[in-house]
């Protein structure tokens, strides 16, 4: 970690900001994940062979115990901000003769892998860009050397980087895999998340939901996230009826009462 670059090359700085964590994915229901998320995010900043320095800015101070502990820099947002409120605090502390790149922390997928080859393309422009799965957000950000370029995260981001003249690049799947909803945790878990989302999932695999469709099931849970469940097995349900409550088992594909 951290031994890597040649005099020849940019040196990079990635931040990272992070929400308070009672703030955090509300929309799953699952508080715990968004510490998981930013862990996995993390580790693979950390581990990419382009990153020379990590840093998390967050008013939380379990998330920042957690982030010191990877190996990542801590900066404390002197007060309540927006993200790119956090992002402007982080970037006034980069030195201008490193390169910066912005990662949001929900992004479980992740590998370093990912991360340099997104790195490896952005060396050719001032600014760019990773977008979101949906296409409309966007999920990583760059900007070499004393560039003035900012990053334009939050509603229609994709479209504001555009518009500003920040290029877009090809990424893998992971690196445009953030992850808000339920649906967004599926398709995660298809393409493969981290290590530390694998374990807070397990710790919670037992998701409390409301039957809201047979043939196939389909079930609600209490965030009011619905999903088809048609490949999970049946346990002690020979007759799954709307309204009935059941316990959805998601590492082992199991819905029972």
């Amino acid at each position: 970690m951290f031994d890597h670059l040649d005099g020849n090359d940019v040196t990079w700085h990635a931040l990272v900001p992070a929400k308070v964590l009672h703030h955090s994915k509300t929309r799953l229901g699952r508080e715990g994940l968004a510490a998981a998320f930013l862990a996995d995010t993390v580790s693979a900043l950390i581990e990419s062979a382009q990153v020379s320095h990590v840093t998390v800015i967050t008013q939380d101070l379990q998330l920042a115990t957690l982030v010191s502990e990877l190996g990542a820099a801590v900066i404390a947002e002197p007060e309540p901000a927006d993200l790119l409120g956090a992002l402007r605090v982080g970037i006034e502390s980069v030195s201008n003769s490193h390169g910066i790149l912005v990662a949001l922390g929900d992004l479980p997928c992740l590998k370093p892998t990912d991360i340099d080859s997104f790195l490896f393309q952005a060396m050719n422009y001032d600014s760019s860009f990773a977008c979101d799965t949906e296409g409309t957000g966007s999920t990583m950000w760059a900007r070499l050397p004393g560039s003035p370029a900012t990053p334009h995260f939050g509603t229609r981001s994709r479209a504001a980087h555009r518009e500003n003249g920040c290029i877009e690049l090809s990424c893998s799947p992971a690196l445009h895999r953030d992850v808000d909803t339920e649906t967004d945790l599926w398709d995660a878990l298809r393409i493969g998340v981290g290590p530390a989302t694998t374990r807070a999932l397990a710790a919670q695999a037992l998701i409390s939901a409301t039957i809201a469709g047979v043939n196939p099931v389909e079930a609600v849970d209490e965030s009011g996230n619905i999903q088809s469940y048609s490949d999970f097995a049946l346990i002690g349900i020979p007759n799954p009826r709307i309204g009935q409550r059941v316990r959805i088992d998601h590492e082992n594909k199991r819905i029972q009462v």
